[in-house]
């Protein structure tokens, strides 16, 4: 067992104290009225060991603020510890302060941010082999848990959890399994799969199957009311409907199969065929005649287009060049001024620097002269040498805007030629004209003619027929639609069956289910009891719920402390939560094998504190100091 105590302690410039120091013994009590800095000490211990405060902040206000609570600067944080472990004094030093750096050429020194110093034993040392010491003195992941007795239940419910199973061990699956023989099948369940794997596995798979569950009887309704009022067609009917289409397709053929009316129609097909290609062969010598023309017209539009886009590009580059010789011009204006308004410099006669206006020593009296007139000749020959730059670049803008201009009067008296060229050649375009060809239509005429007058004998005969197979194509095709309905609905019905069926096994499967998770709660309830007891056996005061029953029957994993049945974080009052804290921190203390100092805040609610053996320090609040 590792123990650490305090032997002394001191507190310079840190938060609100100025200079404390105080020397604790195995029970040492600090008290003062409330906000003078009680617990600005265990701040002080944390800082010391770990670079933050008890809450765990790091970026916490480390320096003393003044009323208006504005830091106060030129002061140094200190806080230095003298820890006896085992026997063995070892001293911690940790200082924070402001630092100032003086720039080169620059008279004063400037606040460049803050820094720490370490020290082991009064010997500096780095961070690394500072945090590396305190890591060789205590348990740094352990130590908060040990010295607050609030520490372990201010933790979330899960991590408290895992630091008591982790203490008092662990109950096996197989432990709890044996323990019951109502729970043997839960073996063969589980298999290789642990019980939060396979609750999980059932909840997931419970809530498919309800979702099935409800979805079924939707289904089956709309299947029902598919097969609603549906008619088994008669096949005979629709033998008997086919054969009268087809007689009635013949009978229509036999009229319409006249040799001499076919001769005429054929020859007439011939004879539209020929026209068509006359009309087309003289649309291709029409298209041929004016291609030419059209296509330099397109060439002339093309090169017209160019050179307007050129003209855009050259008016857009000369007004932006006059844009920058206006801004230029401006400058150069500008740059007059300031080489006046530099040559007007002087340096004083009174011995006072012209840049930082401090008073020089007389020995540098004259270096100051030089050095200011070297600079006032440095910046007069710099306005010189920009103006002379922004002139030239105003002559090469001047020469290019002119330049540019000469490249639009050429480039418009282009385009003029070219629109003169194009109106020629358009006018020349739309006075061309290519004749049709003549076609010779008598013959068709007379075709038409003759096929008319073949008609007009059997025309009623046809559209009788023609009506008549219509009628009979329309019966057919009701019978059709009829046949298609009554598969659909033979397909409902099967349907219906195979989702009644799917409805039983899922039933059966999710009572399956039900059954599983029962076993699994009464396992989880029965593995909760075993861990509590096992749990609660390690503490003297302080017991645990590990589980919350629910509304329905099922349970919930928790971990809340209690104290006669009453719950640490909510109804239980300070000195209980004291004296409950302090048990926990006892238990933890021989399971990490190290004991450490135990600061107790707001301690003047407890009348008596359970016993403990580690150094105490308590925090009262009194007006006594």
């Amino acid at each position: 067992m590792n123990i650490l105590t305090i032997s002394e302690m001191t507190l310079k410039n840190f938060k609100g104290i100025r200079n404390f120091s105080f020397h604790p013994s195995g029970n040492t009590v600090i008290s003062g009225e409330n906000a003078t800095g009680k617990t600005t000490i265990i701040d002080g211990f944390f800082w010391l060991l770990f670079g933050k405060d008890s809450q765990g902040k790091f970026d916490f206000q480390l320096k003393p603020v003044d009323k208006d609570g504005q830091e106060i600067n030129h002061l140094e944080t200190e806080v230095t510890g003298t820890l006896d472990i085992n026997g063995k004094i070892v001293k911690l030093k940790k200082r924070f302060y402001e630092k100032y750096t003086k720039r080169r050429g620059e008279a004063l020194k400037e606040f460049t941010g803050h820094s720490t110093d370490y020290f082991i034993d009064d010997v500096p040392a780095k961070k690394k082999e500072y945090d590396a010491k305190v890591a060789t003195i205590l348990n740094v992941d352990a130590f908060e848990l040990i010295t607050n007795p609030m520490k372990f239940n201010n933790l979330h419910w899960t991590n408290r959890r895992q630091i008591l199973i982790e203490m008092c061990g662990d109950i096996t699956d197989q432990d709890v399994i044996d323990s019951d023989k109502k729970l043997v099948e839960l073996a063969d369940i589980l298999g290789e799969t642990s019980i939060d794997d396979h609750k999980k596995k059932i909840q997931v798979k419970k809530r498919e199957i309800n979702k099935e569950l409800e979805q079924i009887p939707v289904r089956i309704a709309e299947n029902q009311e598919a097969a609603k009022n549906a008619i088994k067609p008669d096949l005979k009917r629709k033998k008997q409907l086919e054969k009268v289409l087809e007689e009635k397709k013949e009978a229509l053929r036999l009229l319409t199969s006249n040799e001499a009316l076919s001769k005429k129609r054929v020859r007439l097909n011939e004879v539209n065929s020929e026209i068509q290609k006359a009309k087309n062969d003289a649309e291709r010598k029409r298209s041929a005649s004016r291609k030419p023309i059209q296509d330099f017209i397109t060439k002339l539009e093309s090169e017209q287009w160019s050179l307007l886009n050129q003209i855009k590009i050259s008016t857009q580059e000369i007004e932006s060049d006059e844009r920058q010789n206006k801004s230029s011009s401006g400058a150069i204006k500008t740059l007059h001024e300031d080489w006046y308004a530099e040559n007007e410099k002087q340096i004083g006669t009174d011995n006072m620097c012209p840049y930082c206006k401090q008073e020089l020593p007389m020995e540098r009296v004259a270096s100051a002269i030089e050095s200011f007139n070297i600079a006032k000749s440095t910046r007069l020959e710099e306005i010189n040498e920009e103006g002379r730059q922004i002139k030239a670049s105003i002559e090469d803008r001047e020469k290019a805007i002119a330049t540019a201009k000469k490249l639009i009067d050429a480039n418009k008296e282009k385009v003029d030629e070219i629109n003169k060229t194009l109106e020629t050649k358009k006018a020349e375009l739309n006075n061309l004209d290519i004749k049709e060809a003549e076609v010779d239509d008598k013959e068709k005429k007379v075709l038409e003619i003759e096929i008319s007058a073949l008609l007009n004998g059997s025309k009623i005969q046809e559209d009788t027929a023609t009506r008549e197979i219509n009628e009979a194509q329309e019966s057919l095709n009701k019978y059709i639609e009829s046949e298609a309905a009554w598969k659909a609905v033979e397909k409902a019905r099967v349907r219906i069956s195979e989702l009644s069926a799917q409805e039983k096994e899922l039933a059966a499967e999710f009572e399956r289910f039900e059954s599983e998770l029962f076993l699994i709660e009464k396992f989880i309830i029965a593995k909760v009891n075993m861990l509590e007891n096992q749990i609660d056996g390690k503490f003297n005061l302080a017991r645990f719920k590990m589980f919350n029953t629910q509304i329905n029957g099922g349970i919930e994993e928790c971990c809340e402390t209690l104290f006669d049945g009453v719950p640490f974080n909510s109804g239980l009052n300070n000195a209980a939560r004291i004296n409950v804290g302090l048990d926990i921190i006892k238990t933890m203390s021989d399971y990490y094998g190290f004991r450490c100092p135990v600061f107790i805040d707001n301690a003047e609610s407890v009348n008596e504190i359970i016993p403990m053996d580690c150094q105490i320090i308590k925090l009262v609040v009194s007006k006594d100091k």
